[in-house]
């Protein structure tokens, strides 16, 4: 069972006002991990240089533009001895690769991979494989000599500190799932995905949002989750734009339903106070 908290210690976390979104693709169209091109790509039709996301380096040239969807892609950056596969390899219209910064590539591949491995990654027949591309970007972050790590979305903890927390909570990330049909969710550590649920059963929070007025379970998981993002960077609720929630975490809610949400608490001081207990912060501290 959570433990209740005074209003007062937490009460900070709910505001109502808005934030900009930070953006993703540094080179907007020009840009993009092999691993996302389709037969919508904008570089279908320009010559692609396939570059490496350490260094910058072109690795082959596709002078034709991508061929649409990319399966397979294996060939070695030269210059940095790793072999550059299409979930690292960065396709980049060939006219603005000589302005291309090394450093903003690996930051969007990382991002890539955090955004890859939260959403949950499957195969075919919808079969995890979180845990495989886990071990595989870690192998590869390794060999570029990047200070990169599978990290939970939610608390931030990296997981050799999930690890070290707690033999409980343990490194692995957990699927969270927002709907089985369509199948969507996000993959947290075990202590957020429990939080977020009020450590209870799907069955005693469907109970509890029906009495507390709301539609099911995902609406007060919601909230949980916003609320413990808020503690976590340290910004209100409000401060943080509910369309980033909903990608960051790749919520079935749409950003309008999340600000309804969350003014639902932020007006009603009584109902504010049933999200807010201790638990929200629990091992925060120790990613500060």
């Amino acid at each position: 069972m959570t433990q209740p908290a005074s209003t007062a210690d937490l009460d900070e976390l709910v505001d109502t006002t808005a934030a900009t979104r930070s953006t993703e693709q540094p080179y907007g169209d020009h840009a993009q991990i092999l691993s996302q091109a389709d037969d919508q790509s904008p570089l279908l039709d320009v010559p692609v240089a396939v570059c490496c996301p350490n260094c910058g380096e072109a690795v082959t040239l596709h002078e034709r533009g991508l061929p649409g969807d990319v399966p397979y892609f294996d060939s070695a950056c030269t210059q940095c001895d790793v072999d550059v596969r299409t979930w690292c390899a960065v396709g980049i219209d060939a006219a603005y690769h000589q302005i291309v910064e090394p450093a903003a590539l690996t930051t969007m591949v990382q991002q890539f991979w955090d955004d890859w491995l939260w959403s949950g990654i499957t195969n075919s027949k919808g079969e995890p494989r979180t845990d495989e591309y886990t071990e595989r970007f870690a192998t590869k972050s390794t060999a570029f000599g990047w200070n990169w790590e599978v990290t939970c979305p939610l608390c931030r903890r990296t997981r050799t500190a999930l690890e070290r927390d707690s033999a409980l909570v343990g490194g692995n990330l957990d699927y969270h799932h927002w709907s089985h049909n369509p199948d969507q969710g996000v993959c947290l550590c075990r202590e957020c995905h429990n939080i977020i649920g009020f450590d209870t059963y799907d069955t005693e929070l469907e109970e509890r949002a029906e009495s507390w007025g709301f539609d099911s379970r995902h609406d007060l998981q919601v909230i949980r989750l916003a609320l413990r993002d808020a503690a976590v960077t340290g910004r209100p609720v409000g401060i943080r734009s509910t369309t980033a929630l909903v990608d960051r975490y790749n919520l079935l809610h749409s950003p309008e339903s999340v600000r309804q949400l969350l003014e639902s608490i932020g007006n009603n001081e009584s109902l504010r106070e049933l999200f807010l207990d201790k638990r929200l912060v629990a091992g925060i501290d120790a990613n500060c």
